[in-house]
């Protein structure tokens, strides 16, 4: 088996353990009574692999940049935000669905990167986040002589 088919197996098998880990955290929150409150939500993103960078795409709708956080590692990108409840204007609910929220995603790269020279920016609802690939990851054209 190649190197690539391991690694895109065991990114599998990570991606299989973190939604059966999300499946069990939400049962107990229901079987607790926690359920009342939003569970962190794991939003939608795409992650491309270029030439010379690794570039994540998450939506964050209703975030802000100050409420997102990034981490970055050499072998995986990790976004989490947390919006708190709004203010009560006065008087009492009778409706209340905007309340607070929180997200969760973590990405396995399958190169390793530069997690100094991440870069992170927030536009229309969407984070994109770039990270150069370390030298050792990045594919170099030889001629044969």
């Amino acid at each position: 088996m190649s190197e690539q088919a391991v690694q895109e197996v065991s990114n599998i098998i990570a991606q299989v353990h973190r939604e059966v880990e999300k499946a069990f955290r939400e049962l107990w929150a229901r079987l607790s009574g926690e359920g009342l409150a939003p569970l962190a939500w794991e939003p939608p993103a795409d992650a491309i692999e270029g030439k010379d960078e690794v570039i994540i795409l998450v939506d964050v709708p209703g975030f802000t940049k100050d409420e997102i956080k990034v981490k970055v590692t050499e072998s995986s990108v990790e976004i989490s935000a947390q919006k708190g409840a709004p203010a009560l204007p006065g008087g009492r609910y009778i409706l209340r669905q905007r309340t607070w929220a929180s997200l969760y995603k973590r990405i396995d790269l399958p190169v390793k990167v530069r997690p100094e020279l991440a870069k992170a920016r927030l536009e229309n609802g969407v984070l994109e986040v770039r990270v150069p690939k370390s030298e050792l990851a990045r594919e170099v054209q030889v001629t044969v002589e």
